[in-house]
């Protein structure tokens, strides 16, 4: 029996999807930071490439990353390309489209400013609606990346997101396996906080924390924040992931982890070592070193 492409990817989709391994509430049991060597040159991937990324990203674990997994065949599951990189839920009027465009464009020029080019070229995916966020894997955030693959919220259709989204991306394609495997888990978030300057992870928001004794961080256990699990726990530890519940009750969003990050970085960034922190570890360097030796005195 002949089977259209689309309905091909799907079956393998539904194929790889496990038994068990989705958390009803929605949290990951895997990772949605990828390494750079999977997911690129969207354009020219085929089908059949598209086939085997999904059992891939499903045994890398974690639901959200195998959800997620479907962004590497959009029109597939879906979305609609309306524009170079872009993909959009069925629905999305016009003027959000225009607006879409706009963002993708400003964020870009951010990342060129802090990167010096542009290497990554990441894909964006925008739900209107928190039924299609769910379905790509990203039921209660406002924005994730997976490899080079942007999902964004509703509540996420702005330049700042795609900003965070793509200096992971950015990073990400820049470091060799092993050099991105050793920058620590704090750094990667801290500088999209950082080069992104939303409004809930910022400097305003930081001093918002300290000035009400929220409980934060220190630098010394920020810097602790390794690996993924380390940094997830600690999302939990200080709140970050509580926010849903606190909008709910009306109450004002806590970013305490991701607002130290990003007041951690935010000085170390203006002193210009991030291009070089990039060569020294794809030159062998330990992360601790290069980045001690870059700081401003």
């Amino acid at each position: 029996m002949r089977i259209r492409r689309n309905e091909q990817i799907r079956l393998a989709f539904r194929a790889a999807v496990p038994p068990i391994g989705c958390d009803p509430a929605g949290r990951d049991f895997g990772a949605a930071r990828l390494p750079a060597a999977i997911g690129y040159h969207h354009a020219t991937m085929s089908y059949r490439y598209k086939l085997l990324a999904i059992p891939l990203l499903a045994l890398l674990g974690g639901c959200s990353v195998l959800q997620g997994g479907k962004l590497y065949a959009p029109e597939s599951f879906g979305l609609i390309p309306v524009a170079p990189n872009l993909y959009v839920e069925p629905g999305t009027d016009e003027a959000t489209q225009t607006r879409l465009i706009a963002e993708m464009a400003t964020a870009e020029r951010v990342i060129r400013a802090a990167y010096g080019d542009a290497k990554a070229h990441p894909v964006v995916h925008a739900c209107i609606t928190e039924t299609c966020l769910e379905s790509f894997g990203g039921k209660g955030t406002l924005a994730k990346v997976y490899g080079n693959r942007i999902l964004l919220s509703p509540r996420g259709l702005r330049w700042q997101l795609i900003v965070h989204e793509w200096s992971h991306a950015e990073l990400s394609k820049r470091l060799s396996l092993s050099a991105w495997k050793r920058m620590p888990q704090w750094f990667d978030e801290g500088v999209a906080v950082a080069l992104s300057d939303a409004p809930e992870h910022s400097e305003a928001h930081w001093q918002y924390l300290v000035a009400n004794n929220v409980s934060r961080p220190t630098r010394e256990e920020l810097l602790s924040f390794k690996t993924l699990s380390q940094w997830n726990d600690a999302v939990h530890r200080f709140g970050d992931g509580r926010n849903a519940e606190r909008r709910a009750r009306g109450e004002p969003e806590i970013h305490s982890l991701y607002a130290a990050a990003g007041h951690e970085l935010r000085p170390w960034l203006a002193s210009g070592g991030l291009l070089a922190l990039i060569d020294r570890l794809n030159a062998g360097e330990e992360f601790d070193g290069v980045y001690r030796s870059l700081a401003k005195p």
